[in-house]
């Protein structure tokens, strides 16, 4: 992508754009914008490699701890259900032989969850202390994903890591090599079709929603783009709903996040149920997960 006055699509190499963010979640000079030819939304300027390998290795790791007030074993905990949830998600293709390796894996507290299931698991993780606390729960950790063996695991795990990478055609590249043929490369990332940024427009999600830490932000149909100009045409994308009718409505009234489950007395199963489901259908959802079937060369 150009850094100059007028940033170029990374993914169709357009120069036409219209403003979508200027407001951000943290301090940033940056700019939100979406591509006229294809829609991609992406930040600008981009970070440079160095830029990109400071703020994750030194800067985000903390950034994230003060925002959520945790530590490497406390995110373990708090994040056992996304794990059960990831877990869901994956299980329909998961082997008891598949070497996994997850990209971004934070404190392991998903590939402890399925260790047991499959032939072994790996991690690749930037930010010191949580390496640390892989290794301290015995996750083996890798350093980069190009000093990986070539067709070394079967499964490779990337759970909101791509919108983060300001060269993602790269990374898929080497998620590609590393993976065996016949393999699955997985990934989740948010949607920027979300519903709550698509059509509501509540302006402190907006704020809220866009982060310098995310350098693009895919829909069904971008991310789709993207796997095609990688050379990896065989994929599925599936839509999830994660936050429920309680999260949307404290959206809309308070207009921060939270209140998971708050009104559950009053909406009731079948009305929740109903609520994610037409989202879901409509690629609405606030998730895309992504299963690409790695082909022989």
């Amino acid at each position: 992508m150009s850094t100059d006055e007028t940033p170029r699509c990374y993914l169709c190499g357009g120069i036409d754009h219209e403003v979508v963010a200027r407001e951000f979640r943290y301090p940033i000079e940056k700019t939100g914008y979406r591509c006229s030819t294809c829609s991609l939304v992406f930040i600008h300027p981009p970070m440079s490699p160095e830029e990109e390998r400071k703020f994750y290795e030194e800067e985000y790791g903390i950034i994230y701890s003060q925002e959520k007030n945790t530590t490497p074993a406390d995110l373990f905990e708090a994040r056992q259900e996304d794990a059960g949830m990831y877990q869901d998600w994956v299980s329909p293709w998961l082997q008891p032989t598949d070497d996994c390796v997850e990209i971004g894996c934070a404190s392991g507290y998903f590939l402890a969850v399925i260790k047991d299931r499959v032939g072994s698991v790996a991690g690749l993780e930037t930010h010191l202390e949580l390496r640390q606390y892989c290794e301290q729960i015995g996750i083996p950790i890798h350093d980069r994903l190009e000093e990986m063996p070539e067709a070394s695991v079967d499964r490779l795990f990337a759970f909101f890591v791509l919108e983060h990478l300001g060269e993602p055609m790269e990374f898929l590249a080497q998620a590609r090599r590393v993976c065996r043929p016949g393999g699955s490369i997985m990934i989740v990332v948010p949607n920027v079709d979300d519903v709550l940024l698509s059509t509501y427009n509540i302006p402190k999600f907006n704020n809220f929603y866009f982060t310098p830490a995310h350098q693009f932000y895919y829909s069904k149909d971008t991310l789709g783009r993207l796997f095609k100009k990688a050379g990896l045409p065989k994929y599925e994308i599936l839509p999830k709903q994660r936050y429920d009718l309680s999260n949307h409505m404290h959206w809309m009234m308070a207009g921060r996040p939270g209140g998971m489950g708050k009104y559950d007395d009053i909406f009731g199963d079948r009305l929740k149920r109903a609520y994610a489901d037409d989202l879901v259908a409509r690629f609405l959802c606030d998730t895309l997960f992504a299963v690409v079937t790695v082909k022989a060369s």
